[in-house]
């Protein structure tokens, strides 16, 4: 049995270091490397003039140093070569297999959700919506879920003129609109109970991109049968994992010590 290498470069090692101490703090002289990396400074100065060469760090006026314009270049580059849909779709057919549930995968266009694809579970119904069909906002799982990442004036900016009742649960008020997406900011899905047709249920949850902003959202449609309210926060947390899981593979690394709950 052969034992695999592990292959490493120090001075590569330390620059990744220093790059991701800048990229958390913003702003660091050489000092605060030293102090905080335990990095002698002498290797540390060497480090920064190759970084700075290749414009991957800048020198601020005050002598410190910031992430430079070529990260940028790299994470644009990361981002043109991430499909969301050629992620997210491994992810959504596992969500819904062996269940009578169909996965929808969306993003905004204007204030309006609209699907980008799909992923069909085992039941027996079908539901009939589409690639590029738009949905209400306020009354959509994965629209709720997209609003997730959007303050509270622009939620009701969007939604102001589009409160007319689609169902008996319907919401009739933007404070109605309002409570229902900070209860999903803190619950990190958004629940769709029978608001936008009678006898169908779907939960939502945010998708972040590498800059943690919510790019998309995944959801699961149901008939209300088959997605009894007592299912609702167990199957709420798979969304929510499944929904986790895509923005990982898009590049996004949460801070531990943020909260959803916000604007």
């Amino acid at each position: 049995m052969t034992t695999k290498k592990d292959y490493s470069v120090p001075a590569l090692e330390k620059a990744i270091m220093i790059l991701n101490e800048i990229s958390e703090t913003g702003e660091l002289s050489i000092t605060e490397m030293h102090q905080r990396l335990q990095i002698p400074k002498s290797t540390t100065f060497v480090i920064l003039s190759t970084l700075e060469k290749h414009h991957l760090i800048e020198k601020c006026a005050e002598g410190k140093f910031r992430l430079g314009p070529a990260v940028l270049h790299l994470g644009a580059a990361f981002a043109r070569q991430t499909d969301i849909r050629a992620v997210a779709r491994p992810h959504m057919e596992l969500l819904v297999q062996g269940t009578p549930f169909t996965a929808h995968l969306a993003t905004l266009v204007g204030n309006q959700p609209v699907y980008i694809d799909k992923a069909e579970g085992d039941g027996f119904v079908r539901f009939a919506t589409t690639i590029g069909q738009s949905l209400p906002l306020h009354a959509s799982g994965v629209g709720k879920a997209l609003a997730i990442g959007m303050s509270d004036e622009e939620i009701a900016n969007a939604v102001e003129s589009k409160l007319e009742p689609l169902t008996g649960k319907s919401y009739r008020t933007i404070e109605e609109v309002l409570e229902d997406i900070r209860m999903a900011r803190k619950l990190g899905y958004a629940v769709e109970d029978e608001q936008m047709e009678e006898g169908i249920r779907c939960i939502g949850a945010p998708i972040c991109n590498a800059s943690g902003k919510v790019a998309a959202s995944v959801s699961i449609t149901a008939l209300a049968k088959d997605l009894p309210v007592f299912k609702l926060q167990q199957i709420g947390e798979r969304v929510k994992q499944t929904a986790d899981s895509i923005s990982r593979d898009l590049g996004y690394a949460p801070d531990p010590h943020s909260t959803q709950e916000n604007g």
